[in-house]
């Protein structure tokens, strides 16, 4: 039944109540009436009654002599009397009171005067009101023949009419108390069902108009107009979040498509002085080498340092100018333990010189990649040297190869470093972003660009000062057969 009310419209459940409250008023009103019409039909029989028995007693009365008459006959009225006959008296012609119930009016003329009179025929009706009372009086003659011997006088009360009455009233007043207080309560019951949601509602509604969008209501136990009212605030709320992520993203593409921009124009002012001093350099140690054994060995070191910084220095020139262009990729089967050993190799001393501790485990029997050689150790060599950076008193760094569970290879570089803050793990891909003094953040960008242009997946995670693992996948090789290390 709950189900089924739930499931009515607002508009149907107002018109169920009043529709069931009419019904309900007509049926008790139906009932009343027809037990009013049955009690006042059982008064009138006993009042019938009352007035043939009076009627009986005042004849037989007047029948006897004057001697005779008095008030033994008049013993039996009270047995047999219901409310209603006050006095039944007989009268003489001259309206002198010959007998009575009520002794008090023997011997004394009966005064007739009332509020209002009726003659039917010989009879004579008229009522009069005693302490607040209503009296219907009868006046019947009595005639036997053509000789009028007297009358009979009925005194009778509206007391028992008038209890079935107010009777009659106060049932159908409480019975349609009843039915509307029931209304009431359903009244209501509804309200307090409707407003209380919407209340929900429009205090959501402010919440979100002073930027919260996390808000969300629960639609369960909730009728069918609260529920899609619900359901459609909540995808209201939901969308406008999107809407606002999408706007963010939106501005941070700006921005960033600016600072490429930027970036590119000065890579390009600044790529054409680093050549003209890679050309110095070389003349200069050609020209100007000590001949010293000693002084060339230092000489020489300090040109090979000039030039390593150089050659960074283009190195971040080239990304800034690689990063806005599309990947030139030659694939071409790659064996990725290879490539591994030989980053390891090119790190080592500088993982010494950091008192880093370089760990490298591989799987036997990896199959090759379809790869491009130079990208993929250019995401190698970003995923270390981020490495080191994070442990710059120290540490240690895991390489782990193995088969990756949708049949390609999985490389995890794990660090014990310090850590990436949560509210930067989300930004951690994103171009121009870093939390170190020296870098402009395309590295691991970069990286993950590479990477999903090969076709596979880059994940990170991270702990503050537990350290980081990335790991990356790559899809297998059509020919996973060859190049399958030993």
């Amino acid at each position: 039944m709950r189900p089924f009310i739930s499931n009515l419209s607002l508009k149907t459940k107002l018109l169920f109540t009043m529709v069931s409250l009419c019904f309900l008023t007509i049926v008790l009103l139906l009932i009343l009436y027809g037990k009013a019409e049955k009690d006042l039909l059982e008064g009138v029989r006993r009042h019938t009654e009352d007035l043939s028995t009076a009627i009986q007693i005042s004849l037989e009365q007047m029948s006897q002599s004057k001697n005779e008459a008095g008030m033994g006959a008049f013993k039996d009225l009270a047995k047999l009397r219901r409310k209603g006959i006050k006095e039944i008296s007989v009268i003489s012609n001259v309206r002198e009171v010959v007998a009575s119930s009520n002794a008090k009016l023997i011997g004394k003329k009966l005064d007739i005067k009332g509020e209002t009179f009726k003659n039917i025929g010989n009879l004579t009706e008229y009522t009069t009101t005693t302490e607040g009372q209503k009296r219907y009086d009868i006046l019947l003659p009595v005639v036997v023949g053509k000789d009028r011997l007297g009358y009979i006088h009925i005194a009778t009360e509206f007391e028992d009419f008038a209890d079935i009455a107010l009777k009659n009233h106060r049932n159908r007043l409480l019975a349609t108390i009843g039915i509307f207080s029931v209304g009431i309560l359903f009244a209501i019951y509804l309200s307090e069902n409707y407003t209380k949601p919407i209340q929900n509602i429009a205090k959501a509604a402010h919440s979100v108009a002073r930027g919260d969008l996390s808000v969300r209501l629960n639609s369960a136990n909730l009728d069918n107009e609260l529920s899609l009212l619900t359901e459609n605030f909540n995808n209201m709320v939901q969308k406008l979040g999107e809407h606002r992520e999408l706007e963010k993203r939106l501005k941070e593409a700006e921005h960033l498509s600016k600072i490429g921009t930027l970036a590119s124009g000065i890579a390009h002012e600044i790529r054409n002085p680093l050549n003209l001093i890679n050309l110095s350099i070389d003349h200069l140690r050609s020209i100007s080498a000590p001949e010293d054994a000693a002084k060339r060995a230092s000489f020489m070191s300090t040109i090979a340092n000039i030039k390593s910084e150089i050659q960074r220095l283009d190195g971040m020139v080239t990304n800034f100018l690689n990063f806005g262009k599309p990947l030139k990729l030659t694939f071409a089967p790659v064996s990725i333990p290879a490539v591994v050993d030989e980053t390891a190799a090119l790190l080592s001393e500088g993982c010494a010189g950091q008192k880093i501790r370089l760990g490298v485990h591989i799987e036997k029997g990896l199959p090759s990649v379809n790869a491009d050689y130079k990208h993929i150790k250019t995401c190698l060599l970003n995923l270390f040297l981020n490495a080191m950076q994070a442990m710059p008193e120290g540490g240690k760094i895991t390489a782990d190869i193995s088969s990756a569970a949708s049949g390609g290879i999985s490389i995890t570089v794990k660090d014990t470093g310090c850590g990436i803050a949560p509210e930067n793990m989300e930004k951690v891909f994103e171009p121009y972003f870093t939390t170190k003094d020296a870098g402009i953040g395309l590295g691991l960008a970069f990286t993950k660009r590479i990477v999903e242009e090969h076709g596979g997946h880059i994940f990170v995670e991270s702990s503050i000062d537990s350290g980081t693992s990335i790991t990356l996948t790559l899809p297998p090789s059509q020919d996973a057969d060859k190049g399958r290390n030993a």
